[in-house]
């Protein structure tokens, strides 16, 4: 896929501008939560003491991004250019789909992080979206099906199937064909030959 290598890249200029140009309507005004930092507090204030309360720190991070990649002067440098990449990524899907059915390939790159491991490190957890972020920018459906379990840490791996926009029926049956066999292959549901990690499941 000769420009799938920018989907990280663009998808996080695409989103954070969409995100951004979406939550601004939770003013806490006319949509949204409302937080009262004090009494006689102004418009303003309340605005900002709702989304500090409102909004998690990705998120906001997010909006700080998207706005300025929506800001005067960045619009065509950052956002136009991540369009167009987004357009890239589409007209090498729709040239997969002319010669194959769907397309499968790991959802991730790497097993599961252990509970709050990268959360001080959004470029790895950002990365790790590397295999499902071209689908996301080009509007293709996707599937993730167990596929078996990691040799080295034995935690489950996924295989993702893509198909043509608004194919998702064919996506429901290759799903569910893999994971029949893969079910009957295992001798029963994945889950039962994971390792148990913390405490019962």
């Amino acid at each position: 896929a000769p420009h799938f290598e920018y989907g990280v890249a663009a998808y996080y200029l695409v989103l954070p501008a969409e995100a951004s140009s979406n939550l601004a309507k939770f003013d806490s005004v006319r949509f949204g939560m409302r937080v009262s930092p004090r009494a006689g507090a102004t418009v303003e204030d309340v605005m900002a003491a709702t989304r500090d309360a409102g909004f998690g720190d990705e998120v906001k991070r997010r909006i700080i991004l998207g706005t300025y990649a929506l800001s005067a002067g960045y619009y065509d440098a950052y956002y136009g250019s991540a369009q167009k990449v987004r357009t890239l990524i589409q007209s090498d899907f729709d040239a997969a789909f002319e010669r194959v059915d769907v397309i499968a390939t790991p959802t991730a790159p790497t097993t599961a992080f252990r509970l709050g491991e990268k959360l001080d490190d959004p470029m790895q957890m950002y990365l790790n979206d590397v295999t499902t972020i071209p689908a996301n920018l080009a509007g293709v459906p996707g599937i993730s099906i167990p596929a078996g379990l990691a040799a080295e840490d034995g935690l489950p791996v996924g295989i993702q199937f893509l198909a043509p926009a608004r194919e998702d029926a064919r996506l429901y049956r290759v799903g569910a064909a893999l994971e029949a066999r893969l079910v009957d292959s295992w001798g029963g549901p994945l889950l039962d030959r994971a390792p148990v990690r913390g405490g019962a499941r």
